[in-house]
């Protein structure tokens, strides 16, 4: 009977310990935030709606991405357009057409997010000065090593004035699971939604 009853206790603690490791799991986010920063310049400006600009990625990650950012956007109550119903091949993409999307869509921000290192690679940028909202095809294309998958990788979110191009926020995150990319997009949306509102401009 005793021994009965130490089995039975065993088995309820490993059970209640399994439940909450899985809580303390499914709880954690797969980002975290290295650094923020805002242009004062533009203190106080609130924005409406926002463009949401994958760059260096694969077109179908992208669009993946876009999507799920938009949605839980949407869910917060922002209102937000993906890029790639736009603009097709981004990384190619030249500046007007970047530029007449924006207009198109009614969008007086753009929110790009993009990687800036996989892994131990750096993610290179270079070339022309004529790139405009941060996009990779317009400022000499990207460099994303495709060879294999990555769990690590650092990302760059920026967001932009529509009208003017200027920079007004960014911030870099860090994540541990790039090979889960939906994951991944929806802690960003959170992550935006808390503190593009912090900081006042949303």
């Amino acid at each position: 009977m005793k021994r009965t009853l130490r089995n039975s206790n065993t088995t309820l603690l490993m059970s209640c310990l399994l439940s909450a490791c899985l809580v303390l799991l499914c709880g954690c986010s797969s980002i975290k935030v290295v650094e923020t920063w805002n242009n004062p310049a533009k203190a106080g400006q609130h924005y409406q709606k926002l463009m949401i600009v994958g760059i260096g990625h694969d077109e179908s990650i992208r669009a993946m991405a876009e999507n799920i950012l938009v949605e839980e956007l949407r869910r917060g109550g922002v209102a937000a357009v993906a890029s790639h119903t736009l603009v097709k091949e981004i990384d190619d993409a030249k500046r007007d057409d970047v530029v007449a999307a924006v207009r198109s869509a009614g969008a007086d921000a753009v929110l790009t997010i993009r990687p800036i290192a996989k892994g131990n690679t750096n993610v290179t940028q270079g070339g022309q000065s004529e790139g405009i909202y941060g996009t990779a095809g317009n400022v000499g294309g990207s460099y994303v090593p495709a060879a294999k998958t990555y769990s690590d990788a650092t990302l760059q979110a920026n967001l932009y004035d529509s009208a003017t191009a200027e920079l007004v926020w960014s911030a870099t995150i860090a994540t541990y699971d790039a090979d889960r990319p939906s994951r991944v997009s929806r802690d960003l949306a959170g992550f935006f939604l808390e503190n593009l509102r912090r900081d006042g401009f949303l």
